[in-house]
């Protein structure tokens, strides 16, 4: 197996890979499953912000922008399905299983949000990210993931008006203060 420096930055990593030139054979069916995931993935956000109401370009509902993406995403994914790429696929790695863990996380905020409102999977949101993603201590995460929270509801909610549901946090804090 041919070893080759790749750069990547002010480091370099060595990584197996055929030389040049040499078609590898992976297991094409194997191959075509992400690009098949995507495109049901892509077709169900479609039909999902499409129930959300589009409305029109000047007045645009809360599914227009969602569903612009899901139906770049699912052209894209159609594409690939179709027309397969002949490169070598990038090893699964720990970065990979990040990456998989952030979409994952995302997954998890969305039916929390639904659920119980904005600031609760908001902080847990950052909290992951900010220790497990991004390596920060926990001096840092904590009052960052708090503040971080506020300030998005805040902005948001607030000053943009943004319907969120109804918040258990918000809920608990109004009863508390007699409003």
């Amino acid at each position: 197996m041919d070893m080759t420096k790749l750069s990547l930055g002010p480091t370099e990593v060595e990584c197996a890979h055929p030389p040049a030139g040499t078609l590898v054979r992976s297991r094409p069916r194997l191959r075509r499953i992400v690009p098949l995931v995507l495109l049901v993935a892509g077709v169900s956000a479609v039909l999902g912000s499409w129930r959300l109401s589009l409305g029109e370009l000047n007045n645009p509902g809360p599914g227009l922008w969602p569903f612009i993406v899901a139906i770049a995403v699912t052209i894209t994914a159609a594409f690939l399905t179709l027309f397969p790429d002949s490169a070598v696929p990038e090893a699964w790695t720990r970065r990979t299983a990040g990456i998989a863990g952030g979409v994952g996380s995302l997954c998890v905020f969305v039916v929390l949000f639904e659920s119980i409102g904005f600031l609760v999977p908001a902080f847990l949101m950052l909290m992951l990210w900010l220790r497990v993603f991004g390596q920060e201590p926990w001096r840092w995460t904590i009052p960052l993931a708090v503040g971080g929270a506020a300030v998005l509801h805040v902005v948001f909610a607030g000053l943009l008006g943004v319907p969120f549901p109804d918040d258990i946090v918000v809920t608990a804090f109004s009863r508390m203060i007699g409003f």
